[in-house]
């Protein structure tokens, strides 16, 4: 577990509006007795319920379960139950969340929720992003930014109930180079090169020569040529570049206006490339940081047909190739 998040306002924000949003959400007091003793005991009841429920709310994510994507698990909660799940994403990518119910009792509702940690002058709190519907077994969302993320799963307060996760992330890019798919990636980031001298800062995608390579998000491209990529295209976004190298020729005009999908250029064996089957090296440069590793952004992690239950977390890893 690598945050340990106080009991900060952020969370409890979070959770109280929560509590306030479910009509079907504990603590409700649906039948109240008529005499004034009766409805004190009900009501203090009632906030026992909901002060358990919230504090199940605040464990599960101070104690959020490391997990590796895809993930499925087969699970059961007691009444205020409650799990989280915590991984890493980045930016733009699009975690995908299928829920399967399964009702112990006439009533029991299972609740997801989707938080983002965040540092706040080095305390990590827990920003609320979505939920789950309570009639909808799956969801998509857009995550915002790089970073570590939380999947609450929690009971009422009141119910148990046992539940069937699937957690899975797409990728947030096209895939760069027109016709292939992910197994086209031979070279990984960070590999040594140069007898260790420096280590390859994107990832090297196989293709035919002169297969086309795409625009994988909009911006303006700046053809360069260099002893290292030879034929080379930037194409810069707002606090995004994106490096195309070994081109055998360039598509574009300097400073020019792509869209997603525009051909930047075309697959070749220029720069230090020369001799090697034809390849486009893609890199990714976060603007006043280090360059970012490609592969999460153009592949997906997700199952290779339906999951099982009983397999550990992070077996059979496939990912999607393309947005």
């Amino acid at each position: 577990m690598r945050f340990r998040a106080p009991h900060a306002l952020l969370t409890i924000a979070a959770c109280g509006v929560l509590l306030v949003a479910r009509s079907s959400t504990p603590p409700v007091a649906r039948h109240l007795p008529a005499d004034s003793a009766a409805v004190s005991a009900a009501l203090r009841d009632v906030a026992s319920d909901g002060e358990r429920w919230l504090s199940a709310t605040r464990g599960a994510l101070d104690e959020a379960t490391e997990i590796r994507m895809p993930y499925a698990e087969l699970g059961r909660l007691g009444a205020a139950g409650a799990t989280a799940f915590e991984f890493d994403a980045r930016g733009g990518q699009t975690l995908e969340v299928t829920l399967e119910r399964a009702a112990t009792g006439s009533d029991a509702p299972i609740y997801v929720e989707v938080f983002r940690v965040v540092d706040v002058l080095g305390q990590a709190l827990h920003e609320r992003l979505t939920a789950l519907r309570p009639s909808a077994s799956s969801m998509r969302t857009r995550l915002p930014s790089d970073g570590i993320y939380h999947v609450l799963v929690q009971t009422g307060a009141t119910e148990a109930g046992t539940y069937g996760l699937t957690l899975e992330l797409g990728a947030a890019l096209p895939f760069p180079v027109a016709d292939v798919q992910m197994d086209a990636i031979r070279s990984l980031f960070g590999a040594s090169r140069d007898a260790g001298r420096r280590h390859h800062e994107g990832v090297d995608i196989f293709a035919r020569r002169l297969t086309p390579v795409l625009a994988v998000a909009a911006g303006r491209a700046m053809p360069r040529q260099d002893e290292l990529g030879g034929n080379t295209v930037w194409l810069n976004t707002p606090g995004t570049s994106y490096y195309y190298a070994h081109l055998e020729r360039v598509a574009v005009k300097d400073q020019q206006r792509v869209k997603v999908g525009d051909v930047l250029g075309y697959v070749g064996t220029t720069g230090n490339a020369d001799g090697m089957p034809p390849h486009l090296h893609f890199g990714v440069y976060r603007w006043g940081r280090e360059p970012v590793d490609p592969l999460p952004l153009i592949v997906g992690q997700r199952f290779d047909g339906e999951p099982t239950f009983d397999e550990k977390p992070g077996a059979a890893l496939t990912a999607d190739a393309g947005g």
